[in-house]
């Protein structure tokens, strides 16, 4: 049995939008391959990848520790010529900073592979001035989310 899911709106967003690719799954990592690959590109620090299931599970419940995000809405969705790979326009709706109570209105583009399954490989694509703004600056950020994803 898996641990609760730390970030539900992650979760539900995928259901909804991609779950005829999902193997069903309680969690964002429980969606994911033994190996898969999580990076974001434009994390404070510079380009970030995480490696592995387990990475992803202990790296997930980071975010409730600096936003409460109510949900992910899908705004748009690209099937490729290639049946593995989706693209996901989304945003956060009602998003708030949990330690300066500033307001979280991001919008995101993720790049999303997945196979037999189970996401290989996720592209998180997202504006870190807004992250930066709702989390009171890149002194706020713990040094594994600077460094990690």
């Amino acid at each position: 049995m898996s641990a609760p899911d730390p970030f539900p709106p992650l979760t539900n967003l995928l259901r909804k939008s991609i779950g005829d690719l999902l193997s069903p799954a309680d969690s964002f990592s429980d969606m994911c391959a033994e190996d898969v690959e999580f990076e974001a590109p434009y994390a404070p620090g510079g380009s970030n990848s995480i490696f592995g299931r387990q990475a992803v599970a202990n790296y997930m419940p980071v975010v409730p520790e600096f936003f409460t995000i109510e949900e992910l809405v899908e705004t748009a969705q690209y099937r490729c010529t290639d049946p593995e790979l989706v693209i996901l326009e989304f945003h956060a709706r009602n998003g708030v900073g949990v330690k300066t109570g500033l307001p979280y209105d991001q919008k995101y583009i993720n790049v999303i592979r997945v196979r037999d399954g189970k996401i290989v490989q996720y592209r998180d694509y997202w504006n870190p001035s807004v992250v930066l703004d709702a989390v009171g600056g890149v002194d706020a950020l713990p040094e594994n989310v600077k460094t990690t994803a």
